[in-house]
């Protein structure tokens, strides 16, 4: 059962006949060819009153309820409306669009301004998910009031409902000033992946003595007033007691299935990245290939003169 919705109210049906899917009516031409933004992606799924947006709130309810959500990276307005309408409750425009949409190695050289215009298309193709921003490296490192600025552009700009940011302890104050700000804050411990040269590469974080620390830091964001906790790469154990401990909801990346919550890279989840994948990967398509398919087939259509055919061609 999602976290919030809305009974869908008894529309009439259409009396205007239905058009074929080629029709070559004027109003079959006007179809735009690029796509029709946010409206046309959701329209497949859309009510006549769209259902409530899930709240931080409804989040921690579901925690005391036992009931557990599903979050997802989105960058995008296609797979932000086909991911809501699947039931994804939160969606994540992470600072992975680094490695996932630019194409660098690490989450390092993204910035607030390569952030904003995804979070932008993500927040306005949506009617129901809570969407989470996450703020980049260098983005409040530096003060609270840079990391309340850094907030307050997500929140104006581009319409986010929530900020992430990573670290422990060492970045309650943030936390404390950005939510006194009235932002809701996620957290994120463990496996820090803009820490990774500090950490020294991708491990698992909290094993043997580190786990008082990592009890520490899962504390210390809750006391500061964030609303959930993502842990990354945590062992299950630990995490486990964590999640035990908590009143807000923990969010769970190779933390075991004990989390709250469980969060993925979409193009990990759904196969479109290649080569060898994290442990904590469950890849739950193979779309590589379906698209690496269809676009061969096009190629071939194009340079044999198979497409267009008539029938998608004008007179």
């Amino acid at each position: 059962m999602p976290l919030s919705q809305n009974p869908t109210p008894d529309r009439p049906e259409s009396s205007a006949p239905a058009q074929p899917e080629n029709s070559t009516t004027d109003q079959a031409e006007m179809t735009p060819p690029y796509g029709g933004g946010a409206s046309q992606t959701a329209a497949a799924g859309a009510a006549a009153s769209p259902p409530r947006r899930v709240r931080t709130l409804d989040l921690i309810k579901a925690k005391a309820e036992g009931r557990r959500w599903a979050m997802l990276t989105s960058y995008d307005q296609y797979t932000a409306a086909l991911f809501e309408q699947a039931g994804v409750e939160a969606l994540l425009v992470g600072d992975s669009a680094a490695n996932n949409v630019y194409g660098h190695e690490t989450t390092l050289p993204v910035t607030v301004d390569e952030l904003i215009p995804l979070a932008r298309a993500v927040s306005g193709a949506t009617s129901r998910a809570l969407i989470v921003a996450d703020l980049p490296f260098g983005s409040y490192e530096i003060s609270d009031e840079q990391a309340v600025a850094t907030a307050v552009r997500f929140m104006k700009e581009a319409g986010v409902h929530a900020v992430k940011l990573e670290g422990g302890v060492a970045v309650a104050s943030r936390i404390k000033a950005i939510t006194t700000a009235g932002i809701p804050v996620m957290a994120h411990i463990g496996f820090t992946p803009q820490a990774e040269h500090n950490l020294g590469g991708y491990k698992v974080q909290g094993r043997g003595d580190a786990g008082d620390a990592l009890l520490a830091d899962a504390r210390a964001v809750a006391e500061a007033g964030a609303f959930s906790v993502v842990m990354e790469m945590v062992p299950v154990g630990l995490a486990a007691q964590v999640t035990a401990e908590m009143t807000i909801p923990t969010v769970g990346i190779g933390a075991g299935a004990d989390c709250d919550a469980q969060v993925l890279v979409w193009q990990d989840m759904a196969g479109l990245r290649t080569g060898k994948a994290p442990r904590f990967v469950k890849r739950y398509a193979d779309l590589h290939s379906v698209l690496s398919d269809a676009v061969g087939r096009y190629v071939d259509e194009v340079k044999s003169g198979e497409f267009p055919e008539p029938e998608r061609s004008f007179e």
